[in-house]
């Protein structure tokens, strides 16, 4: 399909709107066959981001910035474990693919900041930090089932999900984790 959207792209070469049309269809098949990608190493186990976690963040939200204009940015401590288990990097890869997708359907938010980095003692810890319309979080409402993979993705890893949020002042995603977990 890429290749006939290119051989029809030489076709109408001079006609700019066409062009911008078909690089659009081209960019939209990349990220299918992408997603295609991903859904068949989650199949297989074979996440293929355990050797190059932050990487693969890095890409997520270059990703994230170039479909919503959020702005990103990154941060990775210096300790961050530069090989992780391969089902710990699938889960805290979806905990920040979930948090992300938060941002975009509820923030309102201009600006995501994604932490990798220490906690306290022997753990580590991610974070999403945006500064959205925030909510106030009331103890006697549910959770979404997004707020309820990650808590579970963190569980999983043997660690927690906190979530700090205020209305008008943004949303924090963090999940502490065990590094004993992850390595």
């Amino acid at each position: 399909m890429l290749i006939e959207l290119e051989n029809y792209k030489t076709e109408h070469d001079g006609n700019q709107a066409v062009l911008r049309q078909l690089d659009g269809l081209q960019d939209s098949t990349r990220d299918v066959l992408n997603n295609l990608r991903h859904i068949l190493y989650d199949l297989r186990g074979e996440t293929g981001i355990e050797e190059h976690f932050a990487e693969a963040v890095r890409a997520l939200l270059k990703t994230f910035h170039e479909r919503t204009q959020v702005d990103v940015i990154l941060s990775i401590a210096p300790s961050w474990p530069e090989r992780l288990r391969k089902s710990a990097a699938l889960n805290l890869y979806r905990i920040i693919e979930e948090a992300l997708s938060n941002v975009r359907l509820h923030s309102g938010a201009r600006l995501v900041e994604v932490a990798l980095g220490p906690a306290l003692d022997s753990h580590i810890a991610i974070e999403v930090r945006d500064n959205g319309r925030g909510a106030a979080i009331e103890g006697h409402r549910k959770p979404g089932l997004g707020l309820l993979g990650m808590q579970e993705r963190a569980v999983i890893l043997g660690g927690r999900l906190e979530v700090d949020s205020v209305a008008g002042r943004g949303t924090i995603i963090r999940a502490i984790l065990k590094k004993e977990n992850l390595i």
